[in-house]
């Protein structure tokens, strides 16, 4: 639709790269820095970037020395093009040094999970894979979902000696609604479910999920109308279940080229211009960079919104503007959140 019009004046400033600083908050207890927990989530309506969000997270993580998980739920295979490597991440695969990565899918989730809840992959394989039980599987709302998110509890918990396997775990979540109900499977076993099997790890990955010490939601967004309703609402949600959230992630911000100072003075100078204005060569170029300013303003705008109404810190990352984004975009990401996150101090 047509962007909504406002004024230089209505916007607050903001630069790429900044770190929001708001108004203290119920979830920004002092506890410790983003980085130390065992699980971070990406969540976030659908469109919003929450792939290279997270991808750009674990790649930070892995620079800071930390070994890092990042663990898809059944996504587009965009990894092998975001890492620039050739491998199925069908199974956890080594992506650089101190970072690995899977794709996780219901079926392949499932049956590593009943392997450790059984304890033996001879039993899983008496059990889960008969025919009858497999089918009652399948009918079970949310069984198969869930055991994506025990999945990735179970790596939260991994040895190596006396040193968990993965310092941090970060699970790219599926969009709103669907993130919602799949956080929510453990608090619904523990409450329908008989005592047995299913119930010790589910009360766990519930321990886990709304421990903020160890486990933070952090929502992705685009400085956009419905991007920020739908965040607004998530949030709401998240705080229901019980599950702790961290800074919110601004995707895809418009750079302010235009927004104050000279180069302002000058576009809207040139733009009053009648004969510059129809110039065959400088007409489009001024079109370009009022639209552009006009975007920045809008970006602008509802960041100031989700800075009143969800009083988080927020980490800003900008528009890129490539054709096919590559693991070079990628990594300049990383390096957009560095000082942001370290300028978060304890959460």
């Amino acid at each position: 639709g047509t962007p909504d019009r406002i004024t230089p004046e209505a916007a607050q400033t903001r630069r790429c790269g900044d770190t929001m600083s708001p108004a203290p908050s119920p979830e920004r207890n002092q506890l410790k820095a983003l980085l130390d927990r065992r699980l971070i989530i990406i969540a976030g309506k659908g469109g919003v970037g929450r792939t290279t969000v997270a991808a750009a997270l674990a790649l930070r993580a892995a620079r800071q020395g930390k070994r890092v998980l990042l663990a898809q739920t059944k996504s587009k295979d965009r990894l092998p093009q975001l890492f620039g490597v050739r491998r199925n991440f069908a199974e956890v695969q080594p992506v650089t040094e101190n970072l690995w990565a899977v794709n996780m899918s219901p079926e392949a989730a499932l049956r590593e999970y009943g392997v450790m809840i059984l304890h033996s992959a001879f039993l899983y394989k008496q059990v889960f894979e008969r025919d009858v039980v497999r089918a009652f599987l399948r009918a079970v709302p949310g069984l198969l979902d869930y055991s994506m998110l025990g999945k990735v509890w179970f790596h939260t918990t991994e040895m190596v000696g006396s040193k968990p396997r993965y310092d941090l775990v970060i699970l790219d979540g599926p969009a709103t609604g669907h993130a919602l109900t799949l956080l929510n499977i453990p608090k619904v076993i523990l409450d329908t479910v008989p005592e047995g099997p299913l119930t010790g790890p589910a009360r766990d990955c519930y321990q886990l999920l709304t421990d903020r010490a160890r486990c933070l939601l952090l929502i992705a967004t685009l400085a956009e109308d419905l991007p920020v309703t739908e965040s607004l609402q998530l949030a709401s949600g998240v705080r229901k279940l019980g599950i702790g959230l961290g800074p919110v992630v601004v995707n895809r911000l418009y750079p302010p080229r235009f927004a104050s100072g000279l180069a302002a003075l000058a576009l809207d100078e040139l733009s009053s211009s009648t004969s510059t204005a129809q110039d065959p060569l400088l007409g489009p170029l001024l079109a370009a960079a009022r639209l552009s300013r006009q975007r920045a303003l809008l970006n602008d705008r509802h960041v100031a919104r989700l800075r009143a109404e969800l009083p988080l810190p927020q980490l800003h990352l900008p528009y890129l503007f490539t054709s096919q984004f590559s693991v070079t975009d990628l990594q300049e990401l990383a390096s957009r959140l560095e000082g942001q996150i370290e300028g978060l101090g304890a959460l």
